[in-house]
């Protein structure tokens, strides 16, 4: 009788044993299935939230085109005036500093493009951190894609495990292995996303593929051994998971935080209820013109002698600017509203 209890007792261990390790393994298998929607949903925010953006600036950009040419067009006028003043006239030499400072003053200012001077550049040297200071591509645009910080990228142990799931794919799907036409476009199609996935090292998309194509491994579920096997498959591929997972999360974050993310969304804000923000923006930008216009005429009036140079270094009045992207513009504007 003892004898006979003992195997009792060993089979019921080992019952116990398969009972937990199907529930764990149910569970690695639901909360995989999870974290693959929780990535797909980010991912999907993250693309939205991209184009958005690209779309904002397209507009921004088409809208803002006409203004920045003609910007351009008086930066460019003024600094030709400039420069025939100061190689057409005869000037003493103190006369001739006073203007270059002038010119100088005006870039400082933002009111005209950076460009040294091919005389007199003594004006400049004396000015070490005229450079450090002034950051002169600030005033000339910005793209319309901010740099976002860089984000974690796989570590070998996920590189090694993306590239075994990307062979068992390819060689479950490639086109070359069938003959007639139609599966064979079905299987080049699904390649496609299989490279594109394994190109950007995107885990959780190759294991959709891979549950959506059913191509997973046939499980002995009254094996401990496989059971076991299998458990520890799925929760390694589930660490990597939430490592992706926190990853998107966190380039969402940090495209949300950038200018360009932030402006979006105000920008989605205002439009909403059929707001024009960058109308507003551009009334902004034809204030800017109207500026330099003046000061284009000013410098003109000095060419052509309209004026004495006692004036002239008094400059005109209610000059105060500084040129802005329509970035920047557009930022300064929707701050308003935030």
């Amino acid at each position: 009788m003892a004898r006979k209890s003992k195997t009792l007792t060993d089979t019921n261990n080992n019952e116990l044993g398969l009972s937990d390790l199907r529930v764990r393994l149910n569970f690695l298998e639901k909360e995989n299935s999870k974290l693959i929607k929780q990535i797909e949903t980010n991912r999907t925010k993250l693309n939205a939230l991209n184009d958005s953006i690209k779309e904002v600036g397209i507009q921004i950009a088409q809208r803002v085109a006409p203004f920045r040419q003609k910007i351009l067009e008086l930066d460019e006028q003024i600094h030709a005036v400039f420069q025939e003043i100061l190689t057409g006239r005869k000037l003493g030499k103190k006369s001739r500093k006073d203007i270059e400072t002038v010119y100088y003053n005006l870039q400082l200012d933002g009111v005209i493009s950076p460009k040294h001077l091919p005389i007199e550049e003594e004006l400049f040297k004396n000015d070490d951190d005229f450079e450090d200071e002034f950051d002169w591509s600030h005033y000339r645009g910005h793209s319309n894609q901010q740099i976002i910080e860089d984000i974690p990228k796989p570590d070998r142990d996920e590189l090694k495990k993306i590239r075994q799931l990307f062979l068992r794919l390819a060689d479950s799907f490639h086109p070359d292995k069938v003959t007639d036409e139609a599966e064979k476009e079905y299987r080049t199609e699904i390649m496609k996303e299989i490279n594109l996935a394994y190109q950007d090292g995107d885990l959780a998309r190759l294991l959709a593929i891979e549950k959506e194509q059913e191509l997973g491994a046939i499980i002995d579920r009254d094996s401990t051994d496989d059971l076991s096997r299998h458990c520890a498959k799925v929760e390694a591929e589930n660490r990597y998971l939430k490592d992706q997972l926190e990853n998107l999360k966190q380039q969402l974050k940090i495209t949300k935080k950038t200018q360009q993310g932030e402006m979006t969304a105000t920008f989605k804000k205002i439009t909403k209820y059929g707001g024009d923000p960058i109308g507003e923006a551009l009334r902004e930008i034809e204030d800017q013109i109207a500026i330099i216009e003046q000061m284009h005429q000013f410098v003109v009036d000095f060419r052509d002698r309209r004026m004495t140079i006692k004036e002239f270094l008094k400059g005109p009045t209610s000059m105060q600017l500084q040129q802005m992207s329509e970035e920047e513009l557009m930022l300064e504007f929707l701050a308003q509203f935030q």
